[in-house]
């Protein structure tokens, strides 16, 4: 996880500066911009934004729901469909689904500017894409934390959502903030980016997944580099934490990181005794080899079963694409001697390993022969320490 060295100053409530640490570094916030929110009311800019623009939203509009729903596979177009909700039952019938897209693309046009569709309505269909589609997009980890003698506080989710609101908004004329709850107490959030002169980018957005009565949310890769230190003010305040990190752990499986960092994956050693013994089971050797030869291919075969299992646990594991290795290391021996041996600054070079299912792999690297066992616990060790980026260095 990045380290923050110094300390971590409260929120601000009017003037001051507030300091939220992610990825190791201090961003700043004025204060000015993120205090003195409690007079605001939820959705204000949103309403404004929508107000301002009169009559030129309809094309905007028109344009934004035409490309949310372009992106929405046919066969899955119904389903989402029903899933948003926006649209009656009698529209939904009236659908056919067998024309061509962009057919269906106009029909919809006109059923949403019959219901009168504003922004946000369109937002939570974008919402509803994403969660379905949600390994499309590289999400980051965020960890909040309390200070020592701070309690846990009783979790109001509509009491998050106006808090969270109040703050980017704020901080920022131009956002427009989405919300919808899901299962496992997770709300879903979504927020448009513009600046103080400029309109929100719809179709740039930044993801968030906030778990209540948990210190984790999941956050998509944004382009823009001031979101993250205003989306860090906006979950610790909201949430009612005292400080935030970036982890050093991401993945476009959402659904794994999740059990990463909940500890919802089995790493610990089960024994489940086989109901046909060892011996028995097929180990693809030839019927005329020495019997000794096998007696020790098959131990061998026991004991990195075993290693692997104690390592890995029986349950798949979580799905990560990369793992991610810094080294900075000075070279050691004097057999060559040179420039290497009388280099003062370190060695430095990039490591990645990366597979469709990386610890999937590494898992059975030793039971294939590529590796022996146990693996090193570099390459091991991601799940339990919830990291798939390390720096290496000289202790």
């Amino acid at each position: 996880m990045s380290s923050y060295e110094g300390p971590y100053l409260s929120p601000p409530v009017r003037g001051g500066q507030c300091k939220v640490p992610l990825g190791g570094r201090s961003l700043q916030t004025a204060g000015h911009a993120i205090g003195g929110f409690e007079g605001a009311s939820a959705g204000t800019a949103a309403e404004e934004t929508a107000g301002d623009m009169g009559r030129e939203m309809d094309e905007t509009l028109a344009e934004f729901i035409r490309r949310t729903i372009l992106k929405i596979p046919m066969a899955e177009m119904m389903t989402i469909l029903k899933t948003w909700g926006f649209l009656s039952e009698n529209q939904l019938r009236s659908l056919n689904f067998k024309q061509r897209k962009e057919s269906l693309v106009q029909d919809l046009l006109l059923l949403c500017e019959e219901n009168r569709a504003s922004i946000n309505d369109v937002a939570l269909l974008d919402i509803v894409y994403i969660q379905v589609h949600r390994h499309q997009k590289m999400w980051d980890v965020f960890h909040m934390s309390k200070g020592p003698d701070e309690d846990v506080d009783i979790f109001d989710v509509e009491e998050f959502k106006s808090l969270f609101k109040k703050i980017l908004h704020r901080a920022l004329k131009n956002v427009t903030v989405s919300f919808r709850d899901a299962k496992e107490n997770a709300v879903w959030i979504r927020i448009a980016w513009g600046t103080q002169h400029k309109k929100p980018n719809q179709y740039q957005p930044t993801y968030v997944v906030y778990h209540s009565q948990t210190p984790f949310a999941f956050a998509s890769s944004s382009r823009l580099k001031s979101a993250k230190p205003l989306l860090g003010q906006a979950l610790t305040i909201a949430s009612k934490y005292h400080q935030i990190v970036q982890m050093d752990l991401r993945s476009r499986h959402l659904d794994s990181l999740k059990a990463i960092v909940f500890k919802q994956f089995n790493q610990a050693f089960e024994n489940h005794n086989s109901t046909t013994p060892l011996q028995e089971k097929s180990l693809g050797l030839d019927i005329n080899m020495d019997s000794r030869i096998i007696h020790e291919n098959t131990i061998e075969k026991e004991r990195v079963r075993r290693v692997t299992q104690e390592t890995f646990g029986i349950c798949p594991q979580p799905q990560l694409e990369f793992a991610q290795y810094k080294l900075e290391t000075k070279f050691k021996g004097d057999l060559y001697g040179g420039i290497l041996a009388e280099r003062e600054e370190p060695l430095r070079c990039l490591i990645k390993f990366s597979s469709p299912h990386l610890l999937e792999a590494l898992k059975s690297l030793a039971p294939a022969g590529i590796a022996d066992a146990p693996l090193s616990p570099l390459l091991t060790c991601i799940p339990n320490k919830a990291m798939n980026y390390f720096k290496i260095r000289d202790k």
